[in-house]
């Protein structure tokens, strides 16, 4: 039985409104309850709801049944459960962050039919302001904004009339490498803390370049001691929504790999192998068969969150100051470091996964540039001497 409330508009004019139950969506099996306002008498306000209670027990609840969208969050409801199926369910987590964090702020409680330019504006503003993912939170709207289009409950996206501002300044990464040296000092840091999981994560990174969600996603079934290989054919990544840790197919189809290993690394990962044995076997947990994967968290042996191995190498730099990078900084020292070797652009871009040649490209551009440098000082310091 609906509701009926009296109260006044913004002008004083007194109207009615209704709140009513409706029942459960059976596919969801939420229980559905609803408001209307705007009724300039009680009987009109019955009336609409007896046709709102007909309707929802003929028709059901739910995609095809879009009157009640009226809020922007309602709309994104909706968006997210189309669109989570269309794409990695670590791409949907992230869009989901995405609009937890920055967008359901300004967004969430507006009512789609009064969503104009100005306030689309006024909120990239802010965006661009503040954060450097201001281009991928506007598109976000913009794209559930056109889904609403798409659904005929609004005729225009005022988000794609926009004009954008100029973004914030990009991070200068040039400097997120280690020179051979460099690795080496890290290395002999390592060695002085003596954990073999820290020695064998970093050596692994170091030596084959990596992503770290791959890293933590390895099995010891993946490695081929005999041929000193190891297959890359999986990655990891923290899902807020479920709180947990997912394993996924890799970022790309030639993230799907398989790498040759110098026999020192095969070396250390065998023995960081027979140390997270006894490890494990202290605490009672029998991690001897080829399913394990590789490292894990050391009380529980679950999946590592990604970010908790930025926490290793902050401990790291604690223990021991030095040249500071990122735990992605190993990857790009890799790349670098093969160049140095003589590797061509081929071979990198293979070895590390790229999908396209650009982004190694990058890479190869800012070693010569560097190379370039040396190469001027080495001049001098002949010349001068």
């Amino acid at each position: 039985m609906a509701s009926i409330q009296k109260y006044k508009n913004k002008k004083g004019k007194q109207l009615y409104k209704f709140k009513i139950y409706l029942g459960t969506d059976p596919i969801t099996n939420k229980q559905i309850t609803t408001t209307r306002r705007g009724f300039t008498s009680i009987k009109a306000a019955k009336s609409a709801a007896r046709k709102l209670q007909t309707e929802f027990e003929e028709q059901g609840w739910g995609s095809d049944n879009t009157s009640d969208i009226r809020t922007f969050q309602q709309l994104f409801d909706v968006w997210f459960e189309n669109y989570q199926l269309s794409v990695k369910k670590s791409t949907a987590t992230d869009s989901w962050q995405i609009y937890k964090r920055y967008i359901k702020p300004k967004f969430g409680s507006s009512n789609i039919q009064r969503i104009n330019v100005l306030f689309c504006q006024k909120c990239v503003n802010y965006w661009y302001k503040n954060y450097r993912e201001a281009r991928h939170i506007k598109n976000t709207v913009s794209q559930i904004l056109r889904y609403g289009i798409s659904l005929e409950i609004i005729d225009e996206n005022p988000m794609a009339k926009v004009t954008l501002p100029r973004p914030l300044p990009k991070r200068d990464n040039s400097n997120n490498y280690y020179s051979k040296e460099e690795l080496k000092h890290f290395f002999d840091s390592l060695n002085d803390i003596g954990d073999l999981r820290y020695i064998a994560f970093f050596r692994f990174l170091a030596y084959t370049g990596v992503r770290k969600s791959e890293a933590l996603a390895l099995q010891w079934k993946d490695f081929n001691f005999k041929n000193n290989t190891v297959k890359i054919s999986k990655t990891i990544y923290y899902d807020a929504r479920l709180k947990r840790v997912i394993v996924q197919e890799p970022k790309t189809k030639s993230s799907n790999r398989v790498l040759d290993l110098d026999p020192k690394t095969v070396s250390i990962m065998q023995s960081w192998r027979a140390d997270q044995q006894k490890r494990f076997i202290k605490i009672g947990i029998n991690v001897m068969n080829t399913k394990q994967y590789v490292f894990t968290q050391e009380k529980s042996n679950r999946l590592l969150v990604p970010n908790s191995v930025n926490d290793w190498l902050k401990w790291i730099y604690k223990k021991h100051p030095q040249k500071k990078i990122t735990v992605h900084g190993f990857r790009h020292t890799h790349a670098s470091l093969l160049f140095e070797a003589g590797a061509t652009i081929k071979e990198v871009q293979e070895r590390l996964g790229h999908s396209n040649s650009k982004t190694t490209l990058d890479i190869y551009t800012h070693v010569v540039k560097e190379k370039k440098k040396e190469t001027a000082l080495k001049f001098a310091d002949f010349a001068d001497n």
